[in-house]
């Protein structure tokens, strides 16, 4: 299903498959499925087959997704358990997931590849907060539940200029799922780690994701850096 419908699997699914078993108290208690709207109907029809049918959706005009690359979210439930299926608005399933308040849920799971945006920072429990929600006005109480609940499970917020030892970290930089700064790990009988733009175009169907998190720039009070996030497409 993930692979012909070019989804993939974010949000503490993902955290979690990237941090250690030993020492990792917690699971994940839902499965937030991403899905480019070209191939939303196809999933959803994929999983009515599968037993699970729709329970609710909340659209792009919803205030929690207004300015964002989320389409609709719909949940769906089998009697036992439920997913959300969150329709992403570009080209791209991966696309909201640079939208996510914090850096140390900014993964995912594809049926081929684990991507990690930030890995010295969240294979450590490290992790930025993304100033794209408030400069959107998206960030709310329920933001700020989200961003506790990470807390709870060990996760420290840090400044960006105290993590600059890496280049790629900084919230004014622009970041590419192909840079050095990432970590792809492909999934295989032997996995090992790739990144380069053939894999992504293989997987998604496009060139690459750019995207700035954004904010204050270190050390410069009186500036500003517009978060964004652009989808880098084959027009060919």
């Amino acid at each position: 299903i993930m692979r012909s419908c070019d989804a993939v699997v974010s949000g503490s699914t993902a955290l979690r498959l990237l941090l250690p078993e030993i020492g990792t108290p917690w699971n994940p208690t839902d499965l937030d499925i991403y899905v480019p709207r070209s191939t939303s109907i196809q999933m959803l029809r994929r999983l009515k087959a599968e037993g699970y049918n729709r329970v609710s959706e909340k659209r792009q005009d919803d205030a929690r997704y207004r300015n964002s690359d989320v389409a609709s979210v719909i949940l769906v439930s089998n009697g036992r358990n439920m997913i959300d299926i969150i329709i992403s608005r570009t080209s791209a399933a991966i696309s909201p997931i640079f939208q996510f308040h914090s850096t140390v849920v900014m993964n995912f799971v594809s049926a081929d590849t684990v991507f990690c945006c930030y890995p010295n920072l969240t294979l450590r429990l490290l992790s930025l907060v993304n100033a794209g929600p408030l400069y959107n006005g998206l960030f709310s109480m329920t933001t700020m539940d989200a961003m506790w609940k990470y807390i709870s499970r060990g996760v420290r917020y840090v400044r960006c200029k105290d993590v600059h030892k890496s280049h790629t970290i900084c919230k004014s930089k622009t970041r590419f799922v192909t840079d050095a700064g990432v970590m792809w790990l492909r999934i295989q009988e032997h996995p090992y780690p790739t990144h380069s733009t053939v894999e992504v175009f293989r997987q998604f169907g496009i060139l690459d994701v750019q995207w700035i998190t954004g904010g204050v720039p270190c050390d410069l009070a009186g500036g500003f850096c517009r978060p964004r996030v652009h989808v880098v497409e084959d027009e060919s």
